[in-house]
């Protein structure tokens, strides 16, 4: 018996009212069934057209986040150039003022579809209320006098952070938006040096760098662990953030913690290239990036320590960075498949659930 290739149906078809009651009236179908039938169809592609929202390119996005970083610097520069003659009330209605339009503008680039830009004024909103959290502080007399009295200043920054971490909450309770975890991210990391100033008893000049690693390397892995609960749960657009805050502050404990050392050094390297191997397995480029720019601040690093081997050196990692950029696309999925076929297959399909 003759077996078939399978044929791929079509997903879309342009079709005319007119040519759609021709097809229909051939097979047997009355001239109002056809038009019930189109009116469904009609409706259920506009309404599938309203709920998608706008998708921007590369080349958009990053217009969008450049236009909005000089933007923001803009109104940081306005702040700074007039922070004396504002005072603490000026800088508390300026901050609110900022709050406002961004959440404003925010909501309207929401009804009009483009989420992901309206995300990102989200989350420059987290930023003005704690602007606004230290002019209230001020006013209030709870922000300290003296600026280099850094216990004081650090007590007025945990009260930022609280309420930063607080307002990002309520955004995401009301809106889920992905980017809101970067501001959540930023405010755990405050909180995470002020629990080490609790634990060790020292102000944070005063801490060393494992002290404080031994609280921001926890902290950036359970955020790599929340990324990875998002990835096997399929809400990847989450985990994508959660990556970054998790291997930022990874990366951040990391080198805190690692000495001024050749050995040193090359363990930083040795966990970028980590990240690169496991990134074939989560279909995350956070992974591809911070791991190939692991491998490439180890390099820079050991400059001093390596002596006049280091040009050698040099140039050995950069032909094999530029290697994996043009081969990783090939590599990732045949190391994935090859690692993928050794697994048990209970851990198998965890793992396959990750890039899901």
């Amino acid at each position: 018996m003759a077996v078939g290739l399978p044929v791929r149906s079509p997903s879309h078809l342009d079709l005319t009212s007119q040519e759609f009651e021709r097809r229909l009236a051939a097979h047997g179908h009355g001239a109002e069934e056809i038009r019930r039938l189109w009116d469904e169809l009609a409706a259920a592609e506009a309404e599938e057209r309203v709920a998608r929202p706008v998708v921007l390119g590369l080349g958009p996005l990053i217009a969008f986040y450049l236009g909005l970083l000089l933007v923001v610097a803009a109104s940081v520069s306005l702040l700074v150039i007039y922070w004396d003659g504002l005072g603490a009330a000026g800088v508390l209605a300026l901050a609110v003022l900022y709050l406002a339009g961004s959440l404003a503008a925010s909501e309207i680039l929401r009804r009009r579809d483009l989420v992901e830009p309206a995300e990102a004024l989200e989350a420059v909103a987290v930023a003005w209320v704690g602007v606004a959290t230290y002019a209230v502080q001020e006013l209030a007399g709870y922000w300290p006098e003296l600026a280099s009295d850094s216990g004081e200043v650090h007590r007025g920054l945990t009260t930022i952070a609280l309420v930063g971490l607080a307002f990002a909450a309520l955004l995401f309770a009301a809106r889920p938006d992905r980017l809101l975890l970067v501001p959540i991210a930023a405010a755990t990391a405050v909180l995470a040096a002020d629990l080490a100033e609790l634990v060790f008893g020292e102000i944070l000049d005063e801490l060393s760098g494992r002290q404080l690693a031994a609280f921001v390397l926890p902290l950036g892995v359970a955020w790599l662990a929340a990324g990875l609960w998002l990835d096997v749960t399929r809400r990847r657009s989450y985990a994508t953030w959660a990556h970054w805050c998790g291997l930022l502050l990874t990366g951040a404990g990391v080198m805190l913690v690692v000495p001024e050392t050749v050995p040193g050094y090359t363990l930083v390297g040795a966990l970028g290239a980590i990240s690169l191997f496991f990134s074939a397995f989560v279909r995350h480029w956070s992974f591809t990036v911070v791991g190939a720019a692991g491998v490439l601040i180890a390099t820079v690093a050991a400059l001093g320590e390596l002596g006049g081997i280091a040009p050698l050196v040099i140039a050995v990692v950069g032909i094999a960075l530029i290697v994996l950029g043009l081969r990783w696309s090939r590599w990732r999925d045949a190391i994935r498949i090859a690692v993928l076929a050794r697994m048990p297959a209970g851990t198998r399909d965890v793992v396959q659930r990750l890039a899901g």
